[in-house]
C-alpha cells in the first residue's frame, strides 16, 4: 500500500473538511450590530472627492447634505426640513441641534466653507455648484435659515446638492488632503474603523434627523463572489445588496433563512468607449459593436433574467426617459459588413473589465461576440483600484462601466458635455457643440414638461452618436437574513435602509 498516498490523501480530506467547517458553522453577528457584506470598498471617504457609487452611499452616512435623494428617488429633506425657490434665490429651512460626531455645532463658517469647497476647480463636482455666487445665513432665527443666491436658475441644482456634504471647517483645514483619515460629520453615523477587511461606524445617539436603531454598523470587504455567499448561507452576514452574482440568487430564495427582495432600479450597464481612438471616433465602427451585442441573450443565460437592455442612461421607469427609444437591434450581418467595409477586420482592441468574477464573465461572452464580427478583442481584468484609475486617466479603448442611481437627465451633462472632459466624468471624450448647447440650455428650464421635451432631443442625439454603448439596465436584489426586521429595498440603491432596521431581541 502506498502510505504517501494515504498520508497525502489524508491532509487534502482533512483541509477540505477544516475549510468546509468554516462556513458551515453558522458565526451569526451579535444583536447590537448589522454586518454588511460588499464586494469592495470605497475608493475615498472624503467627500469632496468622492465618486465611486460605495464611496458616496457611505459619505451619506457620516454627512449630512442639503437634501437627498429618497429610497423612492424622490428628493427629501436631510440637514434642510423644507427650502423654496424664488428670483433666484434658495432659501432652506434647517434641522434645528445639528451638531458634528465631535460635539461642535454646525455654523455658517461650517456652510460657506462647505460650498466654497465644491466650488473649487479641482472638485469633480465644480460645475455644479459654479451658479450660487453667495450664501447667506440667520442662525438666529427657529428655525435657523440658509439662503443661495443664484447667477441663473439651476434647474438641477436640488439633486446636485444630494453631493454637496456639510463639512467642519477648522478640521478640513486642519488635515487639509489627509481629512479622509480624520472624517467628522453631521451624519447619523460616526466612522471608528477603516482596514482593508472592514469598515466600522457607530450610531450617534439621539441625532436630530434619525438615530439607527442597531448601534453599529460594520461592512464586510469580501471580494471574492463564493466566499461572499457562503459568509451569508452560514450565518455571518446579515444583508448583501445588489452584490451578489445572479446564478446565486436562486438558490438563496429557495433558503426559508432570507428574504429576497428584487426591484427595478436606476443603474445602467454599458461599454464606455474612448473617442481619442481614431478608430473608435468612427461612429460606424460603434454601431457595429453595439449592434453585434445580444444583450438578450446575456440577460436570459448570463444574468438568469436579473436585467432589461438598455436604450440609454435613464431607465424606462424614469419620467424623463424616451419611451420611444428601443434597445439596439441585434444586427451581427450589418456589423460585420459594417466592420468590413472600415478595413478593420481581424484589427486588434482591449476591452477592460474589474476583476469582478460576473463582470469577466459578462467581458468574454461580449469579446466573442464582438469577435464574431470580425475584430480582434483582448479582454483585459484588473483590480478595481487599477482599473478605475486606467478609466480616470484615458488608458483604455473599450471598458464595461455602471452609470449607478442615474436619476435627473442632467446626468448627460455630466457624462457627455466638453467642460467635463477628464478630469471630469466625461471619461470617453465625447465633444458635440450642438449638444453642449442643449445641456446648457437644459438647466435653465423650470417648467418639468418642457425639460422633458428638451431632454429627449439630448437623448435622441447619444441614441445616435454612440458615444457610450448601452447594455441593460439592472435589477436591484438585495439578501436579507430572516434575524433583520424592517427592511425596505432602495430604488436608488443606498444604505439608507440600514439606519431603519432592527433585529428581534436587540437594543
Amino acid at each position: 500500500m502506498n502510505l504517501k498516498f494515504i498520508s497525502n490523501s489524508f491532509v487534502f480530506l482533512s483541509a477540505l473538511f477544516i475549510l468546509s467547517g468554516c462556513f458551515s458553522k453558522r458565526q451569526t453577528p451579535a444583536n447590537d450590530s448589522l454586518v454588511v457584506a460588499i464586494s469592495a470598498g470605497p475608493r475615498t471617504l472624503d467627500p469632496r472627492y468622492s465618486t465611486d457609487a460605495v464611496g458616496q452611499r457611505m459619505n451619506s452616512l457620516i454627512f449630512n447634505s442639503f437634501v437627498r435623494l429618497g429610497p423612492e428617488l424622490k428628493i427629501v429633506g436631510d440637514a434642510a426640513k423644507s427650502w423654496k425657490y424664488a428670483n433666484k434665490v434658495y432659501t432652506f429651512e434647517m434641522v434645528p441641534d445639528l451638531n458634528f460626531s465631535d460635539d461642535t455645532k454646525l455654523t455658517c463658517d461650517d456652510i460657506q466653507f462647505s460650498v466654497a469647497e465644491y466650488q473649487k476647480t479641482n472638485s469633480p463636482f465644480q460645475s455644479a455648484f459654479s451658479m450660487i455666487k453667495k450664501v447667506e445665513c440667520d442662525f438666529s432665527a427657529t428655525p435657523s435659515i440658509v439662503k443661495f443666491h443664484l447667477s441663473t436658475f439651476s434647474a438641477t441644482l436640488l439633486t446636485d446638492l444630494t453631493n454637496l456634504k456639510l463639512l467642519p471647517k477648522g478640521i478640513v483645514n486642519k488635515f487639509g488632503d489627509d481629512f479622509a483619515d480624520h472624517l467628522i460629520g453631521t451624519g447619523s453615523y460616526k466612522l471608528i474603523k477603516r482596514t482593508e477587511q472592514e469598515i466600522i461606524f457607530e450610531a450617534r445617539k439621539n441625532h436630530p434627523i434619525i438615530t439607527p436603531h442597531i448601534p453599529n454598523l460594520v461592512f464586510k470587504i469580501v471580494k471574492d463572489d463564493s466566499t461572499r455567499f457562503l459568509k451569508l448561507r452560514s450565518g455571518a452576514i446579515d444583508i448583501i445588496q445588489s452584490d451578489l452574482p445572479p446564478n446565486k440568487i436562486a438558490e438563496l430564495e429557495s433558503n426559508s433563512d432570507f428574504t429576497v427582495h428584487k426591484v427595478s432600479g436606476p443603474s445602467m450597464d454599458y461599454i464606455l468607449v474612448n473617442l481619442k481612438d481614431s478608430r473608435l471616433a468612427e461612429v460606424n465602427l460603434r454601431r457595429a459593436i453595439s449592434q453585434a451585442i445580444n444583450r438578450d441573450e446575456i440577460v436570459k443565460f448570463k444574468l438568469s433574467g436579473l436585467a432589461l437592455p438598455a436604450s440609454g442612461i435613464l431607465s424606462p421607469k424614469n419620467p424623463f426617459a424616451d419611451e420611444q427609444l428601443q434597445p439596439p437591434t441585434y444586427l451581427p450581418s450589418e456589423s460585420k459588413k459594417l466592420v468590413a467595409d472600415l478595413d478593420l477586420k481581424n484589427k486588434a482592441f482591449s476591452l477592460k473589465t474589474s476583476n469582478n468574477p460576473q463582470a469577466i464573465e459578462n467581458g468574454k461572452v461580449i469579446a466573442a461576440q464582438l469577435e464574431s464580427i470580425g475584430l480582434k478583442i483582448e479582454l483585459q481584468s484588473f483590480e478595481w483600484g487599477t482599473f478605475y484609475n486606467d478609466i480616470k486617466n484615458g488608458n483604455f479603448q473599450l471598458a464595461t462601466m455602471r452609470w449607478v442611481g442615474a436619476t435627473d437627465p442632467d446626468i448627460y451633462r455630466l457624462a457627455f458635455h466638453s467642460k467635463e472632459l477628464p478630469p471630469g466624468r466625461n471619461r470617453g471624450s465625447y465633444k458635440n457643440e450642438a449638444l453642449d448647447l442643449l445641456l446648457d440650455k437644459g438647466l435653465e428650464i423650470e417648467e418639468e414638461g418642457a425639460r422633458k421635451t428638451h431632454y429627449h432631443k439630448v437623448q435622441r442625439i447619444i441614441f445616435e452618436d454612440l458615444p457610450i454603448i448601452p447594455l441593460w439596465y439592472d435589477t436591484l436584489v438585495s439578501v436579507v437574513s430572516i434575524r433583520v426586521d424592517g427592511y425596505v429595498p432602495p430604488l436608488n440603491g443606498d444604505y439608507s435602509p440600514y439606519a431603519r432596521v432592527t433585529k428581534p431581541g436587540g437594543p
